[in-house]
């Protein structure tokens, strides 16, 4: 009832079932644009009357893609002198570029005679997406498919209204040079992905558009870096009072409302918060809408922090084998190149109530020596390492690492039953590199990781902590070039050898063990007799007898 009650004026303004007034139309339309309140009603009543959704039900809208349409479509504080100027953020996947549509939409409905709509964006697929949007508004309704003249979708794509006015899209990318938009002068203008358009072309092309109608000038996108127009236009003082400033995030888009569903599910954003780490670079654009520094912390110190224990780090001088029955020993490795050095972990993981932790038990950085590093001498401290540990699983940084010194390690645990695994660092943190990173954080903060406390360690295990935490803390998210994507790296002039071994040890350790495992039922085969021997350190079985916690209390030193 409450929405034939708002339908009711909207089609009071329609003479006839297909004759228009075109001065009433246009001039309610315009009465109503000074008012967010009647615009709202319209908006809904519109939406009811006239557009579906993709399974052909009477469009109803989110409260965020409502605040997008109904601010796109109002005069600024119900002055139509004022310059109407938007910047909106809003997370991936929420809905803001169907909004959008809608709103273009309704625009082209009430001023069908001799407008001009652009949309832009930086490619030719991201124009077409609210472009096709809005053709589909228009085809899915019979009334508003019969006020179309013609449509085209190739060579300068546009919609034509019989009235006049023209809705058209344009990449806006350095291989074009934003030709598309020089010398037109919209009465509307919709730039999609807007922070993803370089600085250069905005102020060359789009912003000279609208300077001749005062057109309503709409950004749209997710947040990149802070070195960009998007920002300025939000938060810069210069642009204060200029521009209408809409900020959502993604738990602003879950918000249901009158629609029939959400975006995406709240268990699942946290769930993704967890995968990709609080403070990473991609969770903070892409679903919390900030911008950022070019450059982040990939680690939080405090977090790091809350992980210490009280425990003995092993190293090459103080190295305790291992006699525990039921322990699963992981032995992870950075290779090191040209000026790197090798660093080896191992990562015991325990069984506890709560699920698997994983303890960094062992540390030992080779260096590299005049003229590049030993080869032979790294493969035998590797194995020999492995074997002191009696490992289940060596986990490698096989990137860039010559084939012959991968294949050999690789018979070197065949032949006492370690499971190799060769790891590719790829891409940047949706590739693997990220995702193992992202897999560390995750750990952390489920307290899934106990690392040795570096204050109360004594001579190397001092120094081999110290290098830990200071390179996890320096380790950083970097923006790209393009300011498209981010990847993992050590500041300019650092090294991030302890980081990659780390979380190729927890990858090892915790990531490819399911979360019940029965870590005494482990199936690892016979070791090494010999090296068992040199070792002089474990016992000849595994047992399925419950084994103590060796670190309940401080080892010996504390």
């Amino acid at each position: 009832m409450q929405v034939k009650n708002e339908t009711k004026e909207l089609k009071a303004a329609i003479s006839g079932t297909n004759k228009f007034d075109s001065k009433k139309l246009e001039l309610y339309f315009e009465r109503i644009r000074c008012d967010k309140k009647k615009m709202y009603e319209l908006v809904r009543g519109f939406c009811a009357t006239y557009l579906v959704d993709s399974e052909q039900r009477p469009l109803r809208l989110r409260p965020l893609q409502m605040d997008i349409i109904v601010n796109a479509l109002t005069y600024p504080e119900g002055n139509p002198k004022k310059h109407r100027k938007m910047a909106i953020l809003a997370p991936r996947g929420s809905g803001k570029s169907w909004a959008l549509s809608v709103a273009a939409t309704i625009y082209m409905f009430f001023k069908r005679f001799r407008d001009t709509i652009f949309i832009l964006a930086p490619t030719e697929d991201q124009c077409a997406l609210i472009f096709n949007y809005v053709l589909r508004h228009f085809q899915d309704n019979q009334f508003l498919n019969s006020l179309i003249n013609n449509y085209r979708l190739h060579n300068k794509p546009s919609i034509n209204m019989k009235g006049g006015t023209i809705l058209r899209r344009a990449p806006i990318s350095p291989t074009n040079q934003g030709q598309a938009i020089r010398g037109q002068h919209p009465t509307f203008l919709i730039v999609d992905e807007s922070p993803l358009i370089s600085d250069e072309l905005f102020v060359d092309n789009v912003e000279p558009s609208i300077i001749a109608n005062k057109a309503p000038f709409i950004n749209l996108g997710t947040p990149k870096s802070k070195e960009n127009h998007m920002y300025r236009y939000l938060y810069d003082e210069a642009y204060s009072g200029t521009f209408k400033r809409l900020h959502f995030t993604w738990a602003d888009a879950i918000v249901k409302g009158e629609a029939y569903t959400a975006p995406y599910d709240e268990q699942d954003m946290l769930d993704k918060m967890m995968e990709w780490g609080e403070d990473s670079i991609y969770w903070r654009t892409e679903y919390e809408c900030q911008f950022v520094e070019s450059v982040s912390s990939v680690f939080n110190p405090k977090l790091l922090r809350g992980s210490f224990e009280p425990y003995q780090l092993y190293t090459k001088d103080i190295l305790e084998p291992d006699t525990e029955v039921g322990n699963n020993n992981v032995v992870s490795v950075d290779i090191g190149k040209s000026v790197n050095s090798t660093v080896i972990s191992v990562w015991r993981t325990e069984k506890h109530p709560d699920g698997n932790i994983a303890r960094l038990v062992y540390l030992e950085e080779i260096g590299p020596k005049t003229g590049g590093h030993d080869i032979p001498y790294q493969r035998r401290r590797i194995m020999e390492v492995a074997h002191t540990f009696n490992a289940v699983r060596l986990v490698l940084d096989a990137t860039g690492i010559g084939g012959a010194f991968e294949s050999e390690l690789r018979m070197d645990c065949i032949t006492t039953s370690i499971q190799f695994i060769p790891f590719i660092f790829t891409g940047g943190t949706r590739g693997s590199k990220g995702q193992v990173f992202r897999d560390f954080v995750s750990f952390l903060q489920q307290n899934k990781i106990k690392l040795p406390d570096p204050e109360l360690q004594e001579g190397e295990a001092a120094k081999l902590m110290a290098k830990w935490y200071r390179q996890h803390c320096e380790i950083e998210y970097v923006m790209d070039t393009t300011n498209k994507t981010e990847k993992i790296a050590a500041p300019k002039g650092k090294h991030d050898d302890y980081c990659d071994s780390a979380v190729l040890g927890i990858h090892g350790a915790l990531s490819m063990l399911p979360g019940e495992a029965n870590f005494s039922n482990v199936t690892i085969g016979a070791r090494n007799p010999r090296a068992r021997a040199n070792a002089n350190h474990f016992a000849t079985t595994r047992s399925s007898r419950a084994r103590p916690n060796q670190f309940k209390q401080p080892p010996r030193g504390f």
